[in-house]
C-alpha cells in the first residue's frame, strides 16, 4: 500500500482529501502538521510515496522547506503543491493553485503513484464525502443513505449508515451526535448534487412560511445562510443554490419590512444562535435599508439589491468567519495570519465582486456595491481617500458595514460604548457620508435620545 504525507491545516479540507485518498487511491494517508514534521517522518521513512502540502501553513514556507529537503537528499518523492504558483517552487512539483479543486488533487495523486483511469474506474471502494451536521438542523428525512464514519485502523474506515433514504429521523437524534462532537455525517459522491437540491428545497419551504414570531424566521434565515454559502463555493450557482440565495436575499427585506424599531430588530438578529458572518450580513442590510428609508430615497429594488450586497460581501471567509473582523489595514497588518489568509482578506471585496456576477438573478451594480464596501475602488485592501466618488448606494453600503462591525465588536468586549457615530463622523468627513450618517444617526438618536 503507497503511502502519503498530508499537510493541510484547513480541517474540513484534509479530511475531505484524507477520506478521498484513503478510499479512492488506496493509500495510508499519514497527516502531519507542517513541514518540520514532514521532514522528520522522511528522515525515519525516505520511501514516502508522496506528499501533499499547503504552500503555507501560518508564517512557514512549507514548500519551500519540502522542496529544499527533497531536492538536498536526491529523494523521488512525489510533492503536490497546494496554492501558490508553479514558478515559486520545484520544477519537479505539481502546482494545484485552488486546493478546493479536491477531485483535481486525487486524480493528479493517482497518475503520481501509477494508478490509471481505467484501474480507478474498476475500483468497488465506497467513495463518500463529508456533510456537516449542521445541515440536517431542519430535516427530518434525507433523499439519500447518510453514513458515520468509524476509524477501525491507521488507514481503515468503516461507514455505518445511520439514515436510511426516505426514512424519518428525530432532531434529537441530530442533536446527539453534536453533542458526541460528530461534525460531518457522509453520503455517497455521486449523491452530492442530489443532497443539495433536496436540501436547498426543505429550506426553500421553509423561507416560505408565515411566520409569526420574527425569531423564528431569522433562525431559518440563519440556518439556511450558513448552508447556501457553503454549497455555492462548494459548487458554484446551481438551480438550487440560486433559488435558495433568493430566499434568504427576500426573508431579509421581508423582516424588515415587518419591524418598526430597528434597534429591536438587531437585538434579535446578534441574540440568534448564529455565526458572525451570518449577524453581520444581516445586521447590515437591516442599517442599510434603515438609512435609504430615512433618507427618502428607498425602493422594493434598493433593499433588495443591499440585501444581495450584504449575503456576497464575505462569503469568501466561509471556512474562517474570523477573517471577516479584520477591516482595516492596519489590522491586517498587526494580524498574525498565513499569507495564504493576508491575501485573502486583501482581495476578498474584489473576489466577492466576481462571484456576484456569476448569478444569474443578481440585480445589476450590487457587485461594485460589494467591490466598494471597503472603500478601495479597485475592491484590494481598505482606503477612504476616494468614497466621494462613489454613489449613494455604495457611500450608505459601506457606512452600515463599518457601523455594525463596531456594534458587534462592543457586544463582545462590553465595557463602555464607544461613540460610533462620532468615529464615523471623523473618519468621512465628506458631505455625501455625513448625509448618510446623519441618517443613521436620525434612527438611534429616535430609540437613545442621544448619539451611539
Amino acid at each position: 500500500m503507497g503511502q502519503i504525507v498530508l499537510i493541510e491545516d484547513n480541517p474540513s479540507l484534509n479530511e475531505l482529501l484524507s477520506i478521498n485518498l484513503s478510499t479512492y487511491v488506496g493509500v495510508e494517508v499519514i497527516p502531519r502538521a507542517n513541514a518540520d514534521e514532514a521532514i522528520g517522518l522522511l528522515t525515519i521513512l525516505p520511501t514516502i510515496d508522496l506528499i501533499i502540502c499547503k504552500h503555507k501553513i501560518g508564517e512557514e514556507s512549507t514548500a519551500k522547506k519540502i522542496v529544499e529537503f527533497i531536492n538536498s537528499k536526491k529523494l523521488d518523492t512525489g510533492l503536490i503543491i497546494l496554492g501558490g504558483n508553479v514558478k515559486s517552487h520545484s520544477e519537479h512539483a505539481v502546482v494545484i493553485e485552488n486546493a478546493n479543486e479536491w477531485e483535481k488533487v486525487i486524480n493528479t495523486s493517482a497518475k503520481i503513484l501509477g494508478i490509471s483511469q481505467e484501474i480507478l474506474a474498476k475500483k468497488i471502494l465506497p467513495d463518500y464525502i463529508p456533510v456537516p451536521v449542521s445541515y440536517f438542523a431542519r430535516l427530518d428525512t434525507s433523499c439519500c443513505d447518510v453514513f458515520i464514519r468509524i476509524k477501525k485502523g491507521p488507514d481503515d474506515y468503516q461507514f455505518v449508515k445511520r439514515i436510511h433514504a426516505g426514512d424519518a429521523f428525530s432532531k434529537s437524534m441530530v442533536k446527539r451526535y453534536v453533542e458526541q462532537n460528530l461534525t460531518h455525517f457522509y453520503i455517497a459522491k455521486d449523491m452530492q448534487k442530489n443532497f443539495t437540491n433536496f436540501l436547498s428545497d426543505q429550506l426553500v419551504q421553509l423561507l416560505d412560511q408565515d411566520y409569526d414570531e420574527i425569531d423564528e424566521q431569522i433562525q431559518v434565515i440563519a440556518d439556511s445562510y450558513s448552508v447556501a454559502t457553503k454549497e455555492i463555493l462548494k459548487l458554484g450557482f446551481t438551480s438550487a443554490t440560486v433559488q435558495l440565495t433568493d430566499s434568504i436575499v427576500d426573508n431579509m427585506v421581508d423582516v424588515f419590512g415587518k419591524t418598526s424599531e430597528m434597534s429591536g430588530l438587531l437585538h434579535k438578529i446578534i441574540n440568534s444562535k448564529s455565526g458572525y458572518l451570518y449577524q453581520h450580513c444581516h445586521m447590515t442590510s437591516v442599517v442599510a435599508s434603515e438609512c435609504i428609508k430615512n433618507l427618502g430615497i428607498e425602493t422594493k429594488a434598493d433593499h433588495e439589491k443591499l440585501a444581495f450586497a450584504a449575503f456576497f460581501k464575505d462569503i469568501s471567509f466561509v471556512e474562517n468567519e474570523d477573517l471577516a473582523r479584520i477591516t482595516t489595514y492596519d489590522e491586517l497588518e498587526a494580524s498574525n495570519i498565513s499569507e495564504e489568509d493576508w491575501d485573502l482578506v486583501f482581495n476578498h471585496a474584489l473576489e466577492s465582486s466576481v462571484l456576484i456576477r456569476k448569478h444569474p438573478e443578481a440585480p445589476l451594480g450590487v457587485d461594485e456595491i460589494v467591490k466598494l464596501h471597503h472603500g478601495a475602488m479597485n475592491g484590494k485592501g481598505f482606503s477612504t481617500a476616494n468614497v466621494s466618488k462613489m454613489n449613494s448606494l455604495q457611500q450608505i453600503f459601506l457606512i452600515s458595514s463599518e457601523f455594525v462591525k463596531e456594534l458587534m465588536a462592543f457586544r463582545e468586549r462590553g465595557g463602555k460604548p464607544t461613540p460610533i457615530i462620532d468615529e464615523l463622523y471623523q473618519k468621512y468627513p465628506t458631505p455625501e457620508m455625513i448625509n448618510v450618517i446623519k441618517a443613521l444617526e436620525t434612527t438611534l438618536k429616535r430609540k437613545n435620545g442621544k448619539k451611539a
